[in-house]
């Protein structure tokens, strides 16, 4: 049996990711994968690269990894990019420039962040003006079907799901280790929420054929975390890191 934990959208949340990596630290898991978006928030983003740099994982780059990347010589408008930016040491912009868009594990894992095609779009969810709804069997097996491997990941979308497929494929979106809730702003206002605090990841197990899945909620200090962003001007984040869902100011009717 080959065990495998599943981490994403850490978002510099450093006490997450610590409660995380001692809950998979525990079950004497040793293969992590990392689905991306690492540092980029209203949190502690070196600190949390440095932990990310220093444990032994698969990592590949999000879509505020690149857009970190992107705006190195700009002067970006997005909320919380100059102060991250700021923070982040020459070390840890190096191994984000290494970093590969997708990958596989073991023939058996394909690893993306959005979709295999873009790090901004969304495999399992469709975002429509009438809100946010799961994709059908048939659009996900069309969606995936270059994909030779039998368990598909990805992230982007904080909202932890497993889809079993027709076809016997398995998509799994293991949540947000840091950002449980956030308010998407694209074609329409949207929310993303998990509607718990925890910090998520999920855990794979696979022998021969049989693939167990279980996703994991670990407590963690989510009121100092919240404190933190708010000290760091960020209202909405602190809000979304305290409950996990979208407070009733900004709530979407």
């Amino acid at each position: 049996m080959k065990s495998y934990a599943i981490i994403s959208d850490i978002h510099g949340n450093s006490r997450a990711l610590i409660a995380v990596l001692k809950d998979i630290e525990l079950r004497n898991i040793e293969t992590i994968i990392n689905l991306g978006d690492h540092v980029f928030g209203a949190l502690e983003a070196e600190a949390s690269a440095k932990i990310i740099r220093e444990t032994p994982m698969l990592c590949i780059s999000g879509n505020t990894d690149r857009e970190i990347l992107e705006s190195l010589d700009l002067i970006s408008q997005k909320e919380n990019m100059e102060r991250v930016k700021a923070e982040l040491s020459a070390e840890t912009i190096a191994w984000l420039k290494a970093l590969p868009k997708t990958s596989t594990v073991d023939n058996l894992i394909y690893v993306c962040h959005g979709t295999p095609e873009s790090d901004n779009e969304y495999l399992l969810e469709m975002v429509t003006e009438h809100g946010v709804f799961v994709y059908n069997d048939e659009d996900l097996i069309e969606k995936t079907k270059h994909i030779k491997e039998r368990v598909i990941l990805c992230g982007h979308s904080h909202v932890n799901r497993i889809i079993y497929l027709s076809n016997g494929k398995i998509i799994l979106n293991p949540g947000s280790v840091g950002l449980p809730a956030y308010l998407g702003k694209g074609e329409y206002r949207f929310a993303m929420e998990s509607m718990t605090p925890h910090a998520k990841y999920a855990i794979i197990q696979a022998n021969a054929d049989n693939i167990n899945i279980e996703q994991v909620h670990c407590a963690y200090d989510w009121n100092a975390a919240s404190a933190a962003a708010k000290n760091n001007g960020n209202d909405n984040w602190a809000a979304f890191l305290l409950h996990g869902r979208m407070p009733k100011k900004l709530r979407i009717n």
